[in-house]
């Protein structure tokens, strides 16, 4: 089974490998349950390096992987799992290339997208809140709502998320919180970690 109930996605900006790789262990020891690896600005070499060290670091702790839209960098590295935006390629051709056992996420920003999401094994829907990562419209709890009883999918909550967005999303039965900055700019991600794990368990 999946856990999806706390989703980092993980970006090393202007860390060193070293300092990125504790910061990833660290939040893995508070709680974080499957990280996604997003970097838009790595050549595929530099990306594939990083991603392979991140892997190490997944493995050891048992918790899978996710490459964000580069399905070459998730099959060279044979990471668990991809995940794809509206623009990226058609989840189709990458659950041919990636086979049945890998995990497939799909970003979802309108209700009418639920229509085109075979193939993929989660949701990730937002944005919640506005976000410097995202330009995007902000996706409403109602929508989310409505996504979330139409999905035969497991939904996790993205964008803008931290401990006090956390209780808005009471009650809405998602599978988990996606979150960026609530970990990777807090001051210690281990505490940060658990307390968005804790709260997210109690919604």
């Amino acid at each position: 089974m999946l856990d999806l109930s706390l989703y980092l996605v993980a970006s090393r900006g202007t860390l060193s490998d070293e300092n990125f790789l504790k910061l990833l262990e660290n939040a893995i020891k508070g709680g974080v349950s499957i990280v996604q690896l997003r970097e838009k600005t790595l050549s595929a070499k530099e990306f594939y390096e990083l991603a392979l060290k991140v892997k190490k670091l997944t493995k050891a702790y048992k918790i899978p992987l996710i490459i964000n839209d580069r399905l070459d960098i998730a099959l060279a590295l044979d990471a668990d799992g991809v995940h794809l935006g509206q623009e990226d390629l058609n989840i189709s051709i990458a659950r041919k290339l990636l086979g049945k056992e890998k995990i497939i996420g799909l970003s979802l920003k309108k209700l009418e997208q639920l229509d085109f999401i075979e193939g993929a094994s989660y949701l990730g829907c937002g944005a919640i809140k506005p976000t410097p990562t995202k330009d995007s419209e902000v996706l409403s709890l109602e929508v989310l709502k409505k996504i979330i009883a139409l999905s035969s999918l497991p939904v996790v909550a993205i964008g803008g998320i931290d401990e006090n967005v956390v209780s808005e999303l009471k009650g809405l039965n998602l599978s988990g919180i996606a979150v960026v900055r609530a970990i990777m700019e807090a001051k210690d991600p281990f505490l940060a970690a658990k307390n968005l794990k804790k709260l997210f368990k109690e919604c």
